[in-house]
């Protein structure tokens, strides 16, 4: 079902900026696999599943500052224990939600422009759509790069504008988790929830969505000129 919250004319969207993980990837198992071997490897024990699964969707250096208290050294020594898991495993321990590619394409094939906003760094994002066979769909991958002070969606659509020359008009923010919506708002586009994946309404509820949609061909009912 679509849950249109405030009343908003989806056929006015003209470019559709997507979150990967939670969104367009079940990205879950890899991640939450990077992150056991990551304390692992950095000598901390966390045993607590929930902890372990906030990390799907959030920066994951980021989210080590501000959920686990370490320093900005501390947490991007620890980061990179995670990157060596996940760019050699984690990268393959991944599905395409049912339906996602039909949505995308139907979305891609109604005009819209189409693009992918990430807070995973950029060198990740793009192997995963290659591997899938769909980087093609998109015009073009916005991601994370730390070494430029760009983590989270905020910055990444901020980067985003930037690099299309300003906003396009009619510019909505489709993603699964709190930072995708308040991230979207940050920047004035409207914002699209789904809750097929890792955010819950009431996580995705309390951030101030336009549109809630229950599953990807809700998605591709609202965005790709199917409803």
């Amino acid at each position: 079902m679509i849950h249109n919250i405030t009343g908003k004319d989806s056929s006015v969207y003209r470019a559709v900026f997507i979150d990967l993980d939670g969104t367009i990837t079940e990205s879950g198992e890899g991640c939450m696999n990077a992150v056991r071997y990551m304390f692992e490897k950095a000598g901390y024990k966390e045993n607590d599943e929930a902890r372990i699964r906030a990390f799907v969707g959030p920066p994951i250096k980021m989210h080590l500052i501000n959920a686990y208290g370490f320093s900005e050294e501390e947490a991007a020594k620890i980061y990179a224990y995670y990157r060596e898991y996940y760019l050699s495993k984690g990268i393959y321990e991944s599905r395409l939600y049912d339906g996602i590619e039909d949505a995308l394409r139907a979305i891609k094939s109604s005009g819209r422009a189409l693009y992918v906003a990430t807070s995973k760094p950029e060198a990740m994002a793009i192997p995963i759509l290659e591997r899938y066979g769909l980087l093609g769909v998109f015009d073009a991958v916005f991601g994370a790069r730390h070494e430029e002070g760009r983590f989270d969606k905020t910055q990444v659509l901020e980067y985003a504008m930037r690099r299309l020359g300003g906003t396009p008009p009619g510019s909505v923010m489709v993603g699964d988790r709190s930072h995708d919506i308040l991230g979207g708002r940050a920047v004035g586009i409207d914002t699209v929830g789904v809750l097929y994946g890792y955010g819950d309404r009431e996580e995705l509820m309390g951030c101030g969505p336009d549109y809630l949609v229950d599953t990807t061909a809700d998605l591709a009912a609202l965005l790709g000129g199917t409803a």
